[in-house]
């Protein structure tokens, strides 16, 4: 149901917006002379920046709309009307949540100021603003047909595509081209998804109603001198074709894109259209909900605005460019055409856009094309001014007012320069479909040439480089290797300097050509098992948007001997590599005697205190507090293993023994007993699932045995082998070189 009020005055003709495309296409015909002068930069309508044409709708945000009634929007409204004697309609909800008010009279500047102004001081109105217009920008220069597409492949002025095209061509990326819609095409047909009409004035949709899911472009024609446009431009299907012509059939011309698919949103009609329609149009198409419009089944990966005007970006275009990029979509729009500073351009002066500036076929500045820091990029736009065959060229329509025949025409502008980076982003999702926007933003930019021309003024950054952007892998240094080679001693990869940074890096150890199971880390210490043998490393850097590179470094020279670190475990004793390894890994220092050497005793027992120490050890010295009071009254807190045996105690695999009176003792120098060792080991690991077999490995350990499922498991893993006479002795003390192969052992098969 309308909501109307009384409102008086003149309406407001706020910035009538160009769609930021430049000129009008070339007509069809075979030939023409080329102009004297350039074709005018552009066909913006309304005034320059300090004076903006009337407009006769506003866009109105309530803070929380659900909460108020119509009838208190329309006292809202009314509010306003006291001088003013117009009256006002509320047309329909936004994608935002905003709503479309439209008066029946002109306002003034002044008075629209005022209505502004008046509705934004209500505390229950988030933000009002006038409902401009955007246009297709379109001067006709009136130029000759020329089927070459040098925006493609010149090495000079191109946007280098072609050489992208080995990599990717677009598959599965859907493009909305938001704006004026689409006409029957050859080129064009197999490559459009169902889209939508989202004029909300049925005058200018000129198809007899107002929004609908007939995207079919009606022709923007006007005869009248309100608009610049005398003749239909056929700006989306000109658009449609630089982004996704279908290739290699027979005909015409090829898109950025061809195996995209191109979803219409039809918002510019006669003389543009409403900043409320393209809004909406931008949610509609990243796949959110409008009010009674069927939903996009087809949800924009990318984005294109060949469209704007002077203004400042509106609070609707931001959130609506906003919602589309939080859904991951790229929002890529033009320039504008007026030979200015962008950021007077909206939405190229939006934010979380690709704003993209035009480029002649010298790869040059277009005399036409804004400038300034708010240009995030340079692409092939054209310039017609000296030969028609300087423009771009797409698909495109006979009509001067209806659609008519279906042919290919020259344009120029930046809404030809945008296209081709909504093409660009298309290729590069299709083939790192992980991209965010920015990513693809970033890539764009950090791959893009220099302009061959120069710029002057200053237009913003590089040149767009499709190919660079697709196929250009990461800068992979080759990796180098620091430190002794020595067993005991720790190498350290040096990556070198991996770009563009942030680049994620990976290792991996070898040992002569077999990658070490476990060795990752940037550093790894080098054991026995490196003796005599060339160690590099590999590292792999990944990051979105690029392959992944794998350098591998040149071998060490072959790994020395350690230095035998105890006195008394010569080279050649029984479990000689399994004692050497406890030392090189920190598991067992050994004593330091009177003389300065260092003994390991392998013959000597291994006590229940240097048990609780090895085990901590192997599992890498965990972080851990050990309490304050003991659970053991045979084990103070002064004990040097204090730390490791209430560690051991914590995670269960030793809980001593229970005294008469209820206390524990943990018995730290009774020997560790083969049994016992068999439980420890077995609780290390964590208990795992295991049933003992029916009949024992042992001859001298019964299934009656309280560690029978410990001591089997323990050989079931080739942990113990026992002796040669099928005995496992599971009441002998475990000496410190059986030990330290048991362990040795356990590391292998459970931590390796």
């Amino acid at each position: 149901m309308a909501i109307a009020a009384f409102l008086g005055g003149t309406v407001i003709s706020t910035p009538a917006f160009a769609t930021d495309g430049g000129t009008q296409p070339s007509s069809p015909s075979s030939s023409s002379s080329p102009p004297a002068s350039p074709p005018p930069s552009s066909s913006e309508i309304g005034g320059s920046a300090a004076t903006e044409p009337p407009a006769n709708r506003f866009i109105v945000k309530f803070r929380d709309k659900a909460g108020i009634t119509a009838v208190e929007r329309l006292d809202t409204y009314g509010s306003v009307t006291t001088t003013l004697g117009v009256q006002a309609t509320e047309l329909f909800e936004t994608g935002t949540g905003a709503s479309v008010v439209e008066v029946d009279q002109e306002l003034t500047r002044d008075q629209s100021a005022a209505v502004v102004a008046a509705l934004a001081a209500k505390p229950d109105v988030e933000y009002v603003e006038p409902d401009v217009l955007l246009f297709p920008a379109a001067a006709d220069p009136k130029d000759p047909l020329y089927f070459q597409q040098w925006n493609l492949w010149e090495p000079e002025g191109g946007a280098a595509v072609n050489d992208a095209w080995n990599v990717s061509q677009g598959a599965g990326q859907v493009v909305a081209v938001v704006d004026t819609g689409i006409t029957n095409h050859s080129d064009l047909n197999a490559q459009i998804l169902p889209g939508t009409d989202l004029i909300s004035s049925p005058s200018m949709a000129r198809d007899g109603d107002a929004r609908d899911n007939d995207p079919r472009d009606e022709g923007d024609w006007n005869d009248s001198a309100n608009c610049s446009v005398s003749r239909s431009t056929w700006h989306g299907t000109h658009v449609t074709g630089t982004v996704a012509a279908s290739a290699n059939n027979g005909m015409g011309i090829s898109g950025i894109a061809p195996a995209a698919k191109v979803v219409p949103v039809r918002v510019l009609g006669e003389c543009g259209g409403y900043l409320s329609d393209i809004s909406d149009g931008i949610i509609w198409a990243a796949g959110g909900t409008l009010p009674d419009v069927p939903a996009n089944s087809n949800p924009a990966t990318v984005i294109n605005l060949s469209l704007g005007g002077i203004s400042a970006c509106s609070a609707s275009m931001q959130d609506a460019v906003n919602y589309a990029t939080g859904r991951n979509a790229v929002v890529v729009v033009a320039a504008g055409n007026s030979n200015r500073p962008a950021a007077d351009s909206t939405p190229a002066n939006c934010r979380n856009v690709i704003t993209v500036g035009a480029t002649g076929r010298d790869g040059s500045r277009a005399p036409y094309s804004n400038y300034g820091a708010a240009v995030d990029i340079m692409a092939p736009g054209g310039n017609m001014s000296g030969n028609a065959s300087g423009g771009i060229l797409s698909t495109f329509n006979e009509g001067s007012s209806v659609p008519q025949k279906e042919s290919y025409s020259q344009a120029q502008g930046t809404s030809m320069a945008a296209p081709h980076v909504a093409g660009a982003a298309a290729l590069l999702l299709a083939a790192y479909p992980e991209m965010t926007p920015d990513q693809v933003e970033a890539r764009l930019k950090a791959t893009a040439r220099d302009l061959p021309k120069g710029c002057t003024p200053y237009c913003g950054p590089k040149l767009l480089d499709t190919a660079a952007a697709v196929t250009m892998p990461l800068i992979a240094p080759v990796p180098a290797i620091s430190g002794a080679t020595a067993v005991g001693a720790t190498l350290t990869a040096e990556p070198g300097a991996w770009a563009p940074a942030p680049v994620d890096l990976a290792y991996q150890w070898y040992r002569g050509n077999t990658a070490v199971k476990g060795a990752t880390a940037k550093t790894y210490k080098l054991t026995n098992a490196d003796n005599g043998q060339a160690i590099s490393v590999s590292v792999s850097g990944s990051k979105t948007g690029y392959a992944t590179v794998t350098k591998r470094s040149a071998a060490t020279s072959k790994v020395a001997p350690a230095k035998p670190p105890f006195a008394d475990v010569p080279p050649g004793i029984q479990f000689y590599d399994e004692m050497l390894w406890m030392a090189t890994e920190g598991i067992s220092t050994g004593w330091t005697e009177a003389n300065g050497t260092r003994t390991y005793r392998p013959l000597q027992a291994v006590n229940r205190d240097a048990m609780a120490a090895f085990l901590y050890r192997l599992d890498g010295s965990p972080d851990f507090t050990p309490p304050a009071k003991s659970p053991f009254t045979d084990v103070a807190t002064t004990n040097p293993f204090y730390k490791e045996i209430t560690w051991l105690n914590s995670r269960g695999i030793s809980t001593g023994w229970t005294a008469a009176n209820g206390t524990k003792t943990y018995r730290p120098l009774q020997p560790v007993n083969r049994d016992a060792m068999a439980a420890f080991m077995y609780r290390f690991a964590e208990s795992p699932s295991y049933s003992a077999p029916s009949k024992s490995a042992f001859l001298d350990v019964p299934k009656s045995n309280l560690f029978y499922k410990e001591i089997s498991w323990l050989a079931a893993s080739g942990i113990a082998t026992g002796w040669g006479d099928g005995t496992y002795r599971p009441l002998t003390p475990v000496n410190r070189d059986a030990m330290a192969a048991f362990m040795k052992r356990f590391d292998s098969t459970f931590l390796r």
